[in-house]
């Protein structure tokens, strides 16, 4: 896709080049990146660079997070993309897919030069970055992992490849960096090759909505489908038929919100359930003091969940309690060890609902 300026004669094409014809070499993609994520078409926390991966001795070129938690895997290539890249990424994210907590950590110190610092916390970092986002609910760090491959061009084989890989759940996607020069000046186009940008004008003219915005025109699918694992969609269909059944004055669920299920008592949120991979987050609306921490962790059997407890903590416990007695939320995290139709878990519905605060 030529560039072209205007000049006082009319319009003048800006020359094609390459990041080989320019000396640019993989380095130099990395620091770009690292100084300006964006650049990859979304935001990300950059974690660190050469990343070594233990016993194993490869080196992932960039590793970030995104904003629904899932690490991101970020090979880099000056030239064409190729097949074996793709093998690379795969192994790097296999072996990313099992760290904990404490590995993400141990590698943001390092990246931010922080070994030493014990008032370093990822959790601190990831949450600002969350919040820069406006996005309330901390997701679950790691739940998937996703591939970003960036270079000056595509092979077949690879774009066959990296489309298959899509259609099969693995989240990939291919950056094309074209770039142009004009006297000393280089000029640097990222596009975005694989998934294929969707078209926005599709709709015009049929009378069907665009679903560039899905959670709003088909809410219901963006959640089950979309937010939510196999699992979690599962439970979260019959948490929603168990609240339609137990909780008459709750209106819902509303699913048009693009991070949260919600119902309403009146005109206020009463329950909010977070979508993410592997588990749901339920925000439940109480009077203050109604539920106390330890008892309904022991009502519900699940463990609690101290609120001064590091993310890391949180991220190895099964479901879990956290409630602040001074304050009127109570916070769930609910996992595939949940069990949602429990009469445990029907009556502190009821009891929720009944403890609202009207006032």
């Amino acid at each position: 896709m030529p560039i072209w300026k205007t000049t006082e004669t009319g319009l003048q094409q800006i020359s094609n080049t390459t990041l080989s014809q320019q000396d640019f070499l993989e380095e130099h993609l990395e620091d770009w990146i690292i100084a300006n994520p964006d650049f990859l078409e979304e935001p990300l926390l950059i974690i660190g660079h050469q990343v070594l991966i233990p016993d194993i001795g490869d080196r992932i070129d960039v590793l970030a997070l995104d904003r629904d938690g899932n690490s991101v895997i970020i090979e880099l290539k000056r030239g064409q993309l190729a097949d074996p890249v793709d093998m690379q990424a795969l192994r790097y994210a296999s072996y990313v897919s099992r760290w904990s907590f404490a590995n993400f950590e141990q590698q943001a110190k390092e990246y931010y030069g922080a070994t030493n610092d014990a008032d370093f916390s990822l959790q601190d970092v990831f949450e600002q970055f969350c919040a820069e986002g406006d996005i309330e609910d901390v997701p679950t760090l790691n739940a998937d992992q996703r591939i970003i491959l960036v270079g000056s061009a595509i092979r077949d084989k690879l774009g066959s490849v990296a489309l298959w890989l899509r259609e099969h759940g693995i989240d990939i996607k291919a950056i094309e960096v074209q770039a142009y020069e004009e006297g000393c000046a280089t000029f640097l186009q990222p596009r975005v090759i694989i998934p294929l940008p969707v078209d926005r004008f599709q709709s015009v003219g049929t009378g069907e909505a665009s679903d560039v915005r899905s959670w709003i025109t088909n809410g219901r699918r963006w959640h089950l489908e979309e937010r939510c694992g196999p699992k979690a969609s599962e439970m979260l269909v019959k948490l929603t038929d168990l609240i339609d059944e137990t909780c008459v004055e709750a209106d819902g669920p509303h699913w048009n919100q693009k991070f949260y299920v919600s119902y309403r008592v009146g005109n206020r949120i009463w329950l909010r359930i977070t979508t993410q991979k592997t588990r749901l987050t339920l925000q439940v609306l109480t009077e203050a003091g109604t539920f106390s921490q330890a008892g309904l962790a022991q009502k519900l059997g699940i463990c609690e969940f101290p609120l001064d407890s590091t993310l890391a903590e949180k991220l190895r416990l099964p479901s879990s309690v956290s409630i602040d007695e001074q304050n009127p939320w109570i916070w769930l995290s609910i996992k595939e060890d949940f069990d949602p139709n429990s009469p445990a878990f029907r009556e502190f519905l009821r009891e929720a609902q009944a403890a609202f605060p009207r006032a």
